[in-house]
């Protein structure tokens, strides 16, 4: 079950092996849970990606991925981006992230049913919303069990809330988004910056009473440095100069260099080159463990470039093709329209019939109504993005359902 740079946490091999494998062995739907701040397409998110696929694509499994927006509204590197206008709406642009999210996990290879992406702000808003349990209360109830002195690897103290949040998220996801799922995660995949913490609160909640049989069992991606150098981190949109910018600035030492090196061969399994040589990664570190550090320096810059650019042309591959999804509605504003659609008589028919084989003029044919009548509630049901209108001119839906949570989503 074990991936190349990723393991079953040692604290819970044996739970694993008891109720994961045997569940799993078993085609029994499993829930795995994964969060991150999402800017923009990094190496690390990428390299996340591409352990969490090696696990998912072993069983039946459903991903629920979180984006911590609030981290993302608070990063320098995204006040810089609003300071010089590349970003006029926060809003808008969390939306389009989660968009490019779900485009980039698909062109990794995730079954595109089987992922669901959440912003962070919204489970905080559900999670205060809930009125069975008073959860706020029994997180802070386990935070004050917590002594800071053994978190101080940490240097945010927002990490100190979101980390701690997370198993919250896991332990109540079934609770907060029953029309998503009717059982809390049973998987939790992160890296092992946030291992001290994830344990901490994990072992807190069972002492409490709020967690049964050590869920989520923790799946550890293997260490590799976060390459932060003046508030950017390398991405797939960087030239090779601002990459081995990055990479020759940051204090990194060669054994860092040779786990980012290995986490870039493991993730798709390429070859690491060197010059106009590929080769192994166990044979690259045999000719290579000795060499300085600034050869490496420019050998892993080189590699980050080419496999960010690897993904990025994949992701424009894939992505562009919108593919019809089920529609999660948490604004008041947006039932109010989805409703107007809905109780119309002639734009539910519309919706009904576009499957990309009829254009307006067949369309009108069915319904029996006039062509300008079509293209009014057409242009309507556009401008709302729940369909489009496909290059040979037939209309296409762009969802397939709506969901609605009355009690925890407006």
């Amino acid at each position: 079950m074990e991936s190349t740079n990723s393991i079953v946490h040692k604290e819970d091999q044996k739970d694993f092996d008891l109720e994961i494998k045997p569940d799993w062995k078993n085609g029994k739907q499993l829930n795995i849970f994964c969060s991150f701040t999402y800017i923009t397409p990094n190496y690390s998110i990428l390299f996340t990606l591409n352990e969490l696929k090696k696990f998912v694509v072993q069983g039946n499994y459903k991903v629920f991925l979180v984006i911590w927006d609030m981290n993302t509204l608070a990063n320098p590197y995204f006040k810089r981006m609003v300071t010089s206008r590349k970003v006029m709406n926060p809003d808008s642009f969390i939306d389009q992230r989660v968009t490019e999210l779900r485009d980039l996990a698909e062109s990794i290879g995730f079954d595109k049913e089987k992922i669901s992406i959440y912003k962070s702000s919204e489970l905080w808003k559900r999670m205060i919303a809930y009125n069975e349990e008073n959860i706020f209360q029994q997180f802070y109830a386990v935070l004050a069990k917590m002594n800071i002195a053994d978190f101080v690897e940490n240097k945010k103290v927002s990490h100190l809330f979101q980390v701690p949040m997370d198993i919250f998220f896991c332990n109540y996801f079934h609770k907060l988004y029953p029309e998503d799922t009717n059982k809390a995660i049973d998987l939790a995949f992160f890296g092992q910056d946030k291992e001290s913490l994830y344990l901490a609160t994990r072992k807190h909640m069972i002492e409490e009473g709020l967690i049964e049989n050590k869920k989520p069992i923790f799946l550890l991606m293997k260490y590799f440095p976060y390459l932060l150098y003046n508030h950017n981190l390398p991405e797939w949109d960087m030239s090779l100069k601002d990459i081995k910018n990055i990479v020759i600035n940051f204090p990194i030492d060669k054994k860092e260099i040779l786990d980012l090196l290995r986490h870039i061969a493991g993730s798709i399994n390429i070859s690491v080159k060197d010059s106009d040589e590929e080769l192994d990664f166990k044979d690259f570190y045999e000719s290579h463990k000795d060499k300085p550090e600034k050869e490496l320096k420019e050998i892993l810059a080189e590699n980050l470039y080419r496999y960010l650019k690897e993904h990025r042309k994949k992701f424009i591959e894939t992505s562009g093709r919108i593919e019809e999804s089920i529609l999660h509605v948490t604004k008041r504003s947006d039932v109010k329209n989805i409703g107007k659609v809905l109780k119309s008589q002639i734009a539910l028919e519309i919706l009904l019939l576009a499957d990309g084989s009829k254009s307006t003029t067949e369309i009108s044919k069915v319904t029996k109504k006039s062509v300008a009548t079509i293209s009014t509630y057409t242009n309507r049901l556009k401008r709302m993005n729940l369909i489009r209108v496909l290059e040979n001119g037939h209309l296409k839906r762009n969802i397939k359902g709506v969901k609605v949570n009355f009690e925890l989503g407006l």
